[in-house]
C-alpha cells in the first residue's frame, strides 16, 4: 500500500511538476531575457535606438475598457511569423503608414508588450488584427468606427459600441468633439453625439497600438517595409 502511494505521489509530480517546468518556468525566463532593454547605434538613421521602445506605449485604462468590452474576442494583437501564416505580408496589419512614420511590419516579439499586465494577444480574427492601428486611423475616425460601425464601412460584422457616446440636445453652438455622423445615422435635428470619458479612454490607447519598434541585431523583422512603399500605400 505505502509503495503504491508513494507511485502514485511520484506518478502526480511528473504529470504536473515536468508540464510546469517546461511550458512556464523555462519559456518566463527566456521572455524575461529577451525583453530586457537593448541599445543600439543606427548608423544609417543617424541615431541610438532601443529595443522596447522607451516608455510603454500604453494607456492604463484604456487597456482595462478593451479588456471589459470584449475586444480581444474578435481582434488579435499578434502578428505570426512567416512559418505560421503571412501577417507580415497582409494589408491591414499597419500597412499604410505615413510620408514621414512608415511602418515596419514585422513578426511580434515579448517586448511589444512590455508595460501591459496583460497582454490581449487575442486567438480570432473576426475583425482584423489591431497590432499597427494606431497607424491606420484619427482619433476621429476611431470614435465614429466605435460608435457606429457602419457608418464607416456598411458590411462591417462589428457591432455599434453605442453605450460609450452620449446622444444630447446641441447646446448653443455644436460640441467640438462630436461625431460627424450624416445620412440615416444622423441622430437627428438639434442632436448630437458625444464620446464619454470612457470611450475617450479607449480610443487613447487604441492610437498607441504600434507594435513595431526597431528590434536590435539577431532580432532581425521578417519583413521590412521601406518608406517609399510605405508611402506609396498611404497615397
Amino acid at each position: 500500500m505505502t509503495l503504491s502511494l508513494r507511485k502514485f505521489v511520484l506518478f502526480l509530480g511528473i504529470t504536473f511538476v515536468f508540464p510546469w517546468l517546461f511550458l512556464i518556468v523555462i519559456p518566463h525566463g527566456k521572455m524575461k531575457k529577451q525583453v530586457e532593454a537593448v541599445s543600439w547605434q543606427d548608423e544609417a538613421a543617424g541615431k541610438t535606438l532601443m529595443y522596447p521602445a522607451g516608455t510603454p506605449n500604453i494607456f492604463q485604462r484604456g487597456h482595462a475598457v478593451y479588456a471589459a468590452e470584449g475586444c480581444a474576442n474578435c481582434h488579435t494583437q499578434y502578428i505570426r511569423p512567416m512559418y505560421l501564416g503571412s501577417d507580415s505580408y497582409r494589408e491591414g496589419f499597419g500597412k499604410a503608414g505615413t510620408l514621414t512614420e512608415p511602418v515596419r511590419i514585422r513578426e511580434t516579439q515579448p517586448g511589444d508588450y512590455a508595460g501591459e499586465d496583460y497582454a490581449y494577444l487575442g486567438n480570432a480574427r473576426i475583425g482584423p488584427d489591431l497590432s499597427n492601428v494606431g497607424y491606420r486611423y484619427t482619433a476621429d475616425e476611431f470614435h465614429l468606427h466605435l460608435y457606429k460601425p457602419q457608418a464607416v464601412h456598411a458590411t462591417s460584422l462589428m457591432p455599434p459600441f453605442s453605450h460609450l457616446y452620449e446622444v444630447r440636445k446641441i447646446r448653443g453652438q455644436r460640441s467640438a468633439d462630436a461625431l460627424a455622423l450624416t445620412g440615416e445615422h444622423d441622430p437627428g435635428p438639434g442632436m448630437e453625439v458625444v464620446p464619454t470619458e470612457t470611450a475617450r479612454a479607449l480610443v487613447d490607447y487604441l492610437t498607441t497600438l504600434k507594435k513595431d519598434s526597431p528590434l536590435p541585431e539577431g532580432m532581425a523583422p521578417v519583413a521590412a517595409q521601406p518608406a517609399g512603399e510605405a508611402a506609396a500605400d498611404q497615397g
